[in-house]
């Protein structure tokens, strides 16, 4: 496992983090490379949909009417099909 790109990622970490992260991609089968790209790229995704939330939120708070599942799935016809 790893190549020339793992050595740069992983020298930026303290020697106890970098253990961590390569005992974890050796359980996962995956290359640290991988592994690293996998969990920025969730982190990335988690952020897009923290950002999501946070608008809504901003809307609810102004005023804009929110409405649960149940009303969502009664609203539009959808009792049979949950």
């Amino acid at each position: 496992m790893g190549g020339p790109s793992e050595h740069r990622y992983l020298q930026a970490l303290d020697a106890d983090l970098a253990e961590a992260f390569a005992r974890a991609a050796r359980r996962s089968r995956k290359s640290p490379d991988r592994l690293l790209r996998e969990l920025v790229l969730e982190y990335l995704r988690d952020q897009k949909d923290y950002e999501a939330a946070a608008r809504i939120r901003a809307r609810i708070k102004k005023g804009a009417r929110s409405y649960s599942l149940n009303e969502v799935i009664k609203r539009h016809g959808l009792e049979n099909s949950v």
